[in-house]
């Protein structure tokens, strides 16, 4: 696993587990269910919470709702100066692509502090296909990304577009009915890139690359509906084996629990590694120490 990260073969696949300083969907599903007195048992479902919020207490207005949440507390995270920090040492990879469903800038920030000229974009789900609503996205970059002109794809959008977040339960189904549509599409070429979900480059690199999932919760139903829906169409023989290193520590101590999810990954072509994170990046740290 941490050979393909260092050779450069695989893409990153980062979750909200990786932003250090920034809390955990559960964490803010919990603040926000306090703050609107949530009615339902679930407040650790931050889209549920997030719906409720939106029609309660902000008028059905979820990108005023957008606005406070990227005002409140995304514009005020910064990134780590911690190397051992998982961005850091992924823009230490030389990887020309690196996918995330964080609506932070962390990822593009450490590949700017390693002197690169990363670019960024959102996938635009939340788009009616009229120019004035997209004014804020940057244009895709000409030509496929490299390894000094990385690209960020933020999948569930990001914080300086409020609007391009995927944050209630309403916008995710928007986003996943408009990613089968996608998917149903024949022919999509760089020129649809505009209006897919995907961009052409990014469906071409999750056919032949294996995904390294880092940052996700096994137990979370975000990660097994967005992989389900980015492997849409391909065939069991174009799938690479993807890896998925698991953080949750009841999990990891729960062997029933992991045979369980081994198995049901295994028929996914998604290898577990159970490991904490700090153990994943000293041993990335070390085989990176060893291409000086």
């Amino acid at each position: 696993m941490v050979d393909s990260v260092a050779d450069k073969v695989c893409v990153p696949f980062l979750g909200a587990g990786v932003s250090q300083g920034l809390p955990t969907g559960t964490a803010l599903a919990k603040h926000w269910a306090e703050r609107i007195r949530y009615p339902y048992p679930d407040v650790h479902n931050l889209a549920g919470v997030m719906q409720y919020a939106v029609v309660m207490e902000f008028q059905h207005d979820a990108n005023r709702l957008k606005r406070e949440l990227a005002r409140t507390v995304f514009a005020q995270a910064a990134l780590t100066t911690d190397q051992l920090d998982i961005h850091h040492l992924l823009a230490r990879c030389d990887l020309p692509l690196y996918l995330t469903t964080n609506y932070d800038g962390f990822m593009v920030e450490a590949l700017r502090r390693k002197g690169k000229s990363p670019s960024w974009n959102v996938s635009p789900w939340y788009s009616s296909g009229v120019d004035d609503d997209d004014e804020r996205r940057p244009p895709l970059p000409e030509g496929e990304p490299t390894s000094q002109q990385p690209l960020v794809f933020h999948i569930h959008g990001r914080y300086t577009i409020p609007h391009s977040m995927v944050l209630t339960e309403d916008d995710y189904i928007d986003f996943h009915v408009k990613h089968v549509r996608d998917g149903m599409r024949k022919g999509l070429t760089p020129a649809d890139d505009r209006s897919s979900i995907i961009p052409s480059y990014v469906r071409a690199r999750l056919r032949r690359a294996p995904l390294l999932f880092v940052g996700y919760s096994l137990r979370d139903s975000t990660f097994w509906t967005l992989f389900k829906s980015l492997m849409l169409g391909l065939h069991d023989g174009q799938r690479s084996t993807h890896v998925c290193l698991q953080l949750d520590p009841a999990i990891r101590r729960k062997a029933s629990v992991r045979d369980y999810l081994e198995r049901r990954l295994g028929r996914q072509q998604i290898q577990i590694f159970w490991m904490p994170l700090e153990q994943f990046t000293t041993k990335l740290e070390e085989r990176l120490a060893e291409e000086r």
